[in-house]
């Protein structure tokens, strides 16, 4: 019973999770225990969600520890460094030839000498590769380098690949007005681990384009659906692969992999900044103009399918707890706004002004989101039963890695629209309004702020 409850503190009727911070984290965090509230009274909902934040937290005090701890990479760096600043101050006092290549000896030795008595030999020449700790023979390897004046890295002691993506995701976080989605993250640490095991945790700038194609053509043979499986994240590419081979089914689109390309181009670009790499990126994105005209082809609802859909889902709301199941779909259809605008909708975000009542949105995922939205007459129904305070629907469980209110709910709505002739998605909906609007013959900017799509092109920005 213990473990099923982990992370779990149960405060009155809500469960909430809690963790300590390990020390190298606290001063980040500025606290030394992780507390948040679940928004659940049921116990198995709460350890699932409670596990999914644990996962999140681990992640990041991982990346803290990762950002502390010196690597072979760095220790040749430094080392190659402050070697070539000693040895141009032994050639600088050192006039005699001789006296110099002493004098670079007991350099060299300053690194190896408690070395080689610990492994009981006469002098270094007698060490072997292996004999020494890593970042000793790194140091060593640096100071060898600066002696015969070789300035380009080796490439084995360039950052290792896994290393790198992590200290890049740490980086990327550090600015809070611009830190990745939860969601986005797991979607680049899933990228980086392929191309980890494509190219054996080896340093980026190993990664030419023929690896680079390489690794693109197994990704195209990816099951599509890959990532789903729980045991996704403790398999190889090549138990991927096998598992693609053997079960057949439909492949990654070429859409999906230029998401994939998209983060490793990011990655790459950061690196290049940090002269980890030298050459432009290796990486080129397949021509998803079709896939997106498929994408964009994804037809709205007919008509006949939403008055199914509703014949489906009656009105069950109870006073201060509208169903979302009818009312979320009635919402998008009659305003436009997207799934989690209206999933995350406060109370207080209904207003009315100059006799007008509409959403007030304040912020959203893309440029033209935060807008007001009138509130259509057919909705005024709602405002009978919302409740007085809060989220206008309190029962929705958030849930994914950024706790979005309509995580769980997309789930569900996909299964009740896949019986339906002439439905889609969700997101589909959009698109009826959209062809209400061209319908009605309304101004393509005004239709562009209601809906809240950029000026420009409304029906090409549809799939935002």
């Amino acid at each position: 019973m213990a473990s099923r409850r982990r992370y779990l503190k149960l405060r009155g009727r809500r469960w909430w999770f809690q963790l300590a911070v390990p020390t190298k984290s606290q001063w980040r965090l500025k606290k030394k225990v992780i507390e948040e509230n679940l928004f659940t009274s049921d116990p198995l909902t709460a350890q699932t969600k409670a596990n999914d934040r644990a996962a999140h937290w681990q992640r990041e005090f991982d990346l803290d520890r990762l950002a502390e701890s010196p690597r072979p990479a760095e220790v040749y760096k430094a080392t190659l460094e402050m070697t070539r600043q000693q040895i141009e101050w032994i050639n600088r006092t050192h006039r005699d030839e001789q006296d110099r290549e002493f004098a670079l000896d007991r350099l060299l030795d300053t690194y190896l000498d408690q070395h080689v008595a610990r492994l009981g030999y006469h002098d270094a020449s007698e060490i072997q590769p292996g004999d020494l700790p890593s970042d000793v023979e790194a140091a060593a390897n640096a100071v060898m380098a600066a002696r015969t004046g070789l300035s380009e890295v080796p490439r084995e002691y360039r950052t290792p690949f896994s290393e790198l993506s992590k200290a890049f995701l740490i980086d990327r976080q550090r600015d809070p007005r611009d830190r990745l989605t939860g969601q986005t993250i797991g979607q680049m640490e899933a990228t980086f681990r392929l191309l980890r095991d494509h190219i054996g945790d080896a340093s980026l700038v190993s990664v030419d384009r023929k690896v680079a194609s390489e690794f693109l053509d197994k990704l195209g043979k990816l099951d599509r659906n890959w990532g789903r499986s729980p045991h996704t994240k403790d398999r190889s590419l090549d138990q991927l692969l096998a598992i693609a081979a053997k079960n057949g089914g439909e492949r990654m689109s070429n859409l999906t992999i230029a998401r994939h390309v998209s983060a490793l181009n990011r990655l790459w670009e950061w690196a290049l900044r940090r002269g980890e790499v030298e050459l432009p990126t290796p990486f080129e994105a397949p021509d998803v103009r079709r896939a997106k005209r498929e994408q964009k082809a994804n037809p709205p609802w007919t008509d006949a399918a939403i008055r199914a859909y509703f014949r489906s889902q009656p009105d069950r709301s109870k006073p201060g707890k509208p169903d979302p199941f009818h009312w979320v779909p009635k919402v998008a259809l009659l305003s436009g706004m997207r799934l989690e605008e209206i999933c995350s909708m406060e109370v207080h975000n209904l207003k009315i002004a100059e006799g007008v009542r509409y959403f007030d949105i304040p912020k959203g995922k893309a440029e033209g989101s935060v807008r007001v939205v009138p509130l259509h007459p057919d909705l005024l129904e709602l405002l009978k039963i919302a409740p007085e305070k809060g989220f206008l629907f309190p029962d929705l469980v958030p849930g994914g890695p950024d706790a979005k209110r309509s995580w769980n709910i997309r789930k569900v709505f996909g299964r009740l629209f896949r019986p339906i002739e002439g439905a889609t998605t969700f997101h589909a909906f959009r698109k009826n309004v959209s062809q209400a609007f061209e319908r009605l013959r309304v101004p393509e900017t005004e239709a562009s702020q209601l809906i809240g799509h950029k000026k420009a092109g409304m029906l090409i920005s549809a799939e935002n």
